[in-house]
């Protein structure tokens, strides 16, 4: 398979080729994990699950292999819904959002092919009645457009506007996504990898731990904050948005306290009673981290890092980092 089409199904791993390309490497997923390089893929694979239920996920183009990143897909699908329906709804959600914001700038020959793939039928800008309320309907509660009393229908078919398609394919896309998955035969390693991630996902977080940050994986905004704090001039709002960071991250309590003690106007006590709330320890609410767009829209963003959230940032350049000898 050419480059081309390589990059085509790592955009877009839930198409039936990139099944048939999985299919054709002709190993079973407990061969890939022992792998030199496909093995990989898992680690790949629980970063997907963990971006994708934050909303923070977006594929990596660049840096990484496409065969990995097509193989992280169907590991990533194990995982997430081995964790139970709540994740695998939000990591579907979270994966067709990533292609919704490919879609929006592909050819319209691409997003034919995509159509077609997914079983949506559209034909002279006309889609059967019973197959546009399946795909509309999520939209509709949200957008008055897309109710049907707003609709133009005709001999049971609705019409569809060109640039209306990348919205109603993500809809099917996470269906798609969200189609199961045989896991009777789930290998041990994409198991023990559903377990942390459930521990992680569902209300345990701090029983999943850094001990320190990598300092070169720190998002230019937390630096921003970071650096406001040490002078003792950052505002409530951005102490607030660098404690959720912290907190999501994994950092160890401890570890936290050693990044807000640097402040001139640390107070211990105040600090362990405010991460009580954050964490959830206090009211039973756990805050996350904001988007990287809610973050530009306070005024604190600092650069176009190409992610959609500072947690991305972060993992996507730990990776690249060389690992520290024990």
């Amino acid at each position: 398979m050419d480059s081309a089409s390589l990059r085509l199904l790592a955009k877009y791993p839930f198409l039936r080729k990139a099944r048939e390309y999985v299919a054709s490497l002709d190993m079973s997923f407990d061969e890939m994990l022992r792998h030199p390089i496909y093995s990989s893929a898992l680690e790949f694979g629980k970063d997907r699950v963990v971006e994708s239920v934050e909303g923070s996920f977006e594929p990596d183009l660049e840096t990484r292999r496409p065969e990995l990143t097509i193989l992280s897909y169907p590991m990533a699908r194990m995982m997430a819904q081995s964790i139970g329906q709540s994740i695998a709804s939000k990591y579907a959600q979270g994966e067709a959002d990533a292609a919704y914001g490919l879609l929006r700038s592909e050819s319209a020959q691409t997003l034919e092919e995509i159509t077609r793939d997914l079983g949506v039928k559209v034909q002279d800008g006309r889609m059967p009645f019973l197959q546009y309320l399946g795909l509309a309907t999520p939209e509709a509660k949200t957008n008055d457009k897309w109710k049907l009393v707003n609709r133009a229908v005709d001999a049971g078919f609705v019409e569809v506007e060109p640039d209306e398609m990348p919205d109603l394919l993500r809809q099917a896309i996470r269906n798609r996504v969200m189609e199961p998955v045989d896991l009777k035969r789930t290998p041990s390693d994409i198991k023990k990898a559903s377990a942390e991630l459930k521990m992680r996902l569902m209300g345990e977080r701090a029983q999943v731990t850094i001990q320190e940050l990598e300092t070169q994986a720190i998002p230019p905004c937390m630096n921003a904050i970071t650096a406001a704090m040490e002078s003792g001039i950052a505002s409530h709002a951005g102490m607030f948005i660098l404690a959720t960071f912290l907190a999501n991250l994994g950092l160890t309590r401890d570890g936290i306290l050693s990044v807000y003690s640097r402040s001139p106007k640390y107070d211990e006590e105040k600090t362990l009673y405010q991460l009580g709330f954050i964490t959830g320890e206090r009211g039973g609410t756990e805050y996350t981290c904001p988007t990287c767009a809610t973050i530009k829209s306070q005024g604190l963003c600092r650069a176009d890092c190409t992610v959609k959230h500072p947690l991305q940032y972060y993992r996507r350049h730990a990776r690249k980092l060389p690992r520290k000898k024990a």
